[in-house]
C-alpha cells in the first residue's frame, strides 16, 4: 500500500532554464533535498518546465534518486542498473509500469501488517511477563523498545 498524497492535487514545482526549482505552493525555491522531504511526507509533486510547459516530473524524480545515491542512501544496486540499461524491450516497460509498482505496494502492505501483528503479539504477551521471559531471552529489552509494559520507577 503506497502512501497517497495528503491532497488530491500534487504540489506544482516549476523548473526554470537555470535548473532552479520553484515551489508554487510556498512561493520559494527548493532543492532536491526539499523535494525528498515533500515526497516522504506523502505529497506527490508535478514538475513543469517553465519555458515549454512540458511535464518533466519523471526526470526530476530520477534526479532525486541520484541525489539519494550521492548521499550514500543507496536505493538501486549497480547490477540492477546494468540490467536495466541493457534491456530496451517493451516487456521491461510493462514490467516497470505494472509488476514492479504492484510488487512494491504489496511489500509495503505486508511490512505494515507484520509490524501491526508483531506489536499486537508483544502487547498480548506483556500481560504475562513470566511466560514471555521463558520463551524469549532478552524479551524485556524488546518490550521496552516497543514501549510496552514499561515499569514505573515505584514498581522496581
Amino acid at each position: 500500500m503506497s502512501k497517497k498524497s495528503k491532497n488530491a492535487d500534487p504540489v506544482t514545482i516549476k523548473r526554470y532554464g537555470n535548473r532552479r526549482l520553484y515551489n508554487t505552493e510556498t512561493s520559494s525555491y527548493v532543492n532536491y533535498q526539499d523535494l525528498i522531504q515533500i515526497i516522504r511526507s506523502g505529497q506527490d509533486i508535478q514538475v513543469i518546465d517553465s519555458r515549454t510547459g512540458e511535464d518533466v516530473t519523471k526526470s526530476i524524480l530520477i534526479q532525486v534518486i541520484l541525489e539519494e545515491e550521492k548521499s550514500k542512501n543507496s536505493i538501486l544496486p549497480a547490477e540492477f542498473l546494468f540490467q536495466l540499461i541493457r534491456s530496451h524491450e517493451q516487456s521491461i516497460h510493462d514490467f516497470f509500469q505494472n509488476y514492479l509498482s504492484a510488487s512494491f505496494d504489496a511489500y509495503l502492505k505486508t511490512r505494515q501488517e507484520f509490524d501491526r501483528r508483531f506489536k499486537g503479539w508483544l502487547e498480548m504477551s506483556s500481560s504475562a511477563p513470566q511466560m514471555w521471559e521463558k520463551f524469549i531471552p532478552g524479551a524485556e529489552a524488546v518490550r521496552e523498545f516497543w514501549g510496552i509494559g514499561k515499569k514505573d520507577d515505584g514498581e522496581k
